[in-house]
């Protein structure tokens, strides 16, 4: 295991639903797993998704297919070897990653936003892992 440098942590009503979204999409493993959080791991990078306690959480209605939620002040990019694998797992497990780079990406054609099944918004970039 490659020691942790920095880390992130996103809120989930459904940790185990998301903490499965990024292992699969993204190629991460889970270095730990308990009912309210999961620590995913990408080469030194953590994740930890944690639950958000069940009296806050009833009150967060997750639409299917979710909205997405564009208005977060943070996002997390992530490397992918195949975004077509990528983008039919994520639609599979209830996210998306798009089919066209987002208009302000100009001639970079190979970053996509995408969302989870909460509405978390991400980025998803071939090319170099």
């Amino acid at each position: 295991m490659t020691e942790c440098a920095m880390s992130g942590v996103l809120f989930a009503k459904d940790v185990g639903k998301l903490a499965n979204f990024y292992t699969e999409v993204f190629a991460g493993t889970v270095l730990r797993r308990h009912d309210n959080h999961a620590v995913l791991d990408w080469s030194g990078f953590h994740l930890v998704i944690h639950q958000i306690p069940a009296h806050l959480s009833a009150e967060i209605a997750v639409s299917v297919p979710p909205r997405r939620r564009e208005q977060g002040s943070l996002r997390l990019d992530y490397p992918v070897a195949d975004v077509g694998m990528a983008r039919g797992t994520a639609r599979r497990l209830g996210g998306q990653i798009d089919a066209a780079p987002p208009p302000w990406a100009g001639d970079d054609t190979s970053f996509f936003l995408g969302f989870d099944p909460e509405g978390n918004v991400f980025g998803a970039k071939t090319g170099n892992r």
